[in-house]
């Protein structure tokens, strides 16, 4: 199952059910031309010098906030790069990024419309919380985000995790990758499928897209806003050792681009219909900001692209939160 087009019943049928679904980017044309092109400048720029001004310039903030804009790096993991203006990019990407960030960011926000329209919901409920976020932005910031990894693979035969189990926060995510390493959990066996296989691909899906690949992720926010009816698809990155069939390349490289909702002020009774249903005590509300209800459904997760230390203490701290809520029932 692939998406061909925004409107495709049966494949958005297919997201709502295990939160991802498959994309071949060439039959989408511009998409593989864009991703190729910021791949191979994303690729360029991991390979610069960890003093070199460029990366330097662009240090992410240490702790939870690591990988939310900015430049960082987890020793025997993962590179990470995050874009959220063209005002804070380095130059090497600039123009590569724009393209990839203006094209998903409309392909999405026309999918999503897409999506209301299977919920009987307005065609443009998403809108105040998408159009913001849908150009890339010079200088004002929005929750979206385009993202670049470049992950370690291991040095022996085993395989290594390089990103835990886990849900995206946003609304939609589209992940590029160049190469095998993301994996998907199937809702109704609850086994992982290693999505960007050749295997579990359409025929000649790599071959047709320049050996990349395309998957679309559900995110929190939007199981929220559709109560449940399209799920947040569980995922992760597991890498293996250098291989002949991808050049013995020491690191597997891929694109998020993660459509976050902008903040608007949010009436949850726009989103409800026969097939949501309706929201009913805290999870209503009437007129309050986005960025309340987005910074609710971001506490209850960690940040899985932080370093391991910071992933732990903020695993303890939800831990602890769970058990006093127990403790209050």
């Amino acid at each position: 199952m692939s998406l061909s087009q925004p409107s495709d019943d049966q494949a958005l049928g297919f997201l709502a059910t295990h939160g991802w679904l498959p994309i071949v980017l060439a039959d989408h044309p511009d998409f593989v031309e864009a991703y190729t092109a910021l791949q191979t400048k994303a690729a360029d720029f991991f390979a610069l010098p960890e003093i070199s001004t460029q990366k330097m310039g662009y240090e992410a903030a240490s702790g939870t906030e690591a990988s939310e804009e900015g430049y960082s790096k987890i020793p025997d993991e993962k590179s990470i790069l995050t874009i959220k203006t063209s005002g804070h990019c380095p130059q090497l990407l600039n123009e590569q990024a724009k393209i990839a960030w203006d094209l998903t960011g409309n392909f999405l926000a026309q999918i999503l419309g897409a999506i209301a329209a299977t919920l009987d919901l307005k065609q443009d409920v998403f809108a105040p919380f998408v159009d913001p976020c849908k150009s890339f932005p010079f200088k004002t910031r929005t929750p979206t985000l385009l993202r670049m990894f470049r992950y370690d693979r291991p040095p022996g035969p085993d395989l290594r995790v390089n990103a835990e189990a886990h849900r995206d926060l946003g609304l939609l995510s589209l992940v590029v990758g160049h190469s095998p390493g993301l994996h998907v959990k199937n809702s109704d066996t609850d086994l992982w499928v290693p999505v960007e296989e050749d295997a579990v691909l359409p025929p000649d899906a790599r071959t047709r897209s320049r050996g990349l690949t395309a998957t679309l992720l559900g995110g929190e926010t939007l199981a929220f806003l559709t109560r449940g009816q399209y799920k947040a698809g569980v995922h992760g990155v597991v890498c293996e050792a250098p291989t002949a069939r991808y050049g013995y390349d020491p690191y597997r490289y891929s694109i998020v681009f993660t459509l976050r909702p902008a903040p608007a002020a949010i009436f949850t009774r726009e989103f409800e219909s026969e097939i949501t249903g309706a929201f009913e005590g805290e999870e209503s509300a009437e007129g309050e900001s986005m960025k309340e209800l987005f910074a609710k459904i971001r506490k209850t997760h960690y940040n899985i692209n932080a370093a391991p230390e910071v992933r732990e203490r903020q695993r303890e701290e939800q831990r602890k939160r769970m058990e006093e809520l127990q403790g209050q029932e």
